[in-house]
């Protein structure tokens, strides 16, 4: 081998973060009942090999999920982990729309509210002043009243005194009005006839 080659080829077991991301995958393989062989290679030879069982040989090819096959489980907001950001930032983006969409209906009840409010004091002013009218009209109506009973009461005050005045005339005895004298002669106012 020439030094050429060197710097290509590079050692995957002296780096941690790949040593431990290679051991985390062997350790998942080896849970799911597949070995792949590391004895075969070096750690750092990469391979394609085929997976086997202790048991049976060669795996199945794997098939993708259909619908309703694997069951959906729901993990309430308590139980997942404090540490996650990305969770704890997307239900304070919630939080904050629920809040904004309270706040938007909210001032919308206001408005209406405030709305109805107004047509409401409106109406208030427009009745207390058909009330004032109404008041008004039925004073001059009172007064009209008023001055019709009084003028009636003067009419049945004056026909009650003629009345009585007419009774005071028949209760009296009645004179007889005095005979007309015959008007004197004034003979010297006479014309007289010119002689001849």
């Amino acid at each position: 081998m020439d030094d050429t080659d060197a710097p290509l080829r590079h050692n995957d077991a002296d780096d941690p973060e790949t040593a431990s991301a290679e051991t985390k995958m062997r350790l998942a393989l080896e849970r799911l009942g597949t070995r792949a062989s590391p004895s075969q290679h070096g750690p750092g030879h990469r391979t394609k090999s085929v997976a086997t069982t202790a048991r049976t040989g060669p795996l199945p090819r794997k098939r993708f999920v259909r619908d309703g096959e694997v069951p959906v489980e729901r993990v309430p907001t308590s139980a997942r982990p404090a540490g996650d950001a990305g969770f704890e930032l997307a239900e304070e983006r919630a939080a904050r729309q629920q809040a904004e969409q309270a706040l938007t209906d909210a001032q919308g009840t206001i408005s209406r509210l405030q709305m109805a409010l107004s047509r409401a004091e409106q109406a208030a002013q427009a009745a207390r002043e058909a009330v004032e009218e109404r008041e008004l009209a039925m004073d001059g109506l009172r007064a009209e009243l008023a001055g019709a009973a009084q003028r009636e009461a003067a009419l049945v005050a004056a026909a009650q005194a003629e009345a009585e005045r007419k009774q005071a005339e028949a209760k009296l005895p009645r004179v007889p009005a005095p005979a007309r004298e015959p008007e004197p002669v004034r003979w010297w106012l006479l014309p007289t006839k010119p002689s001849r």
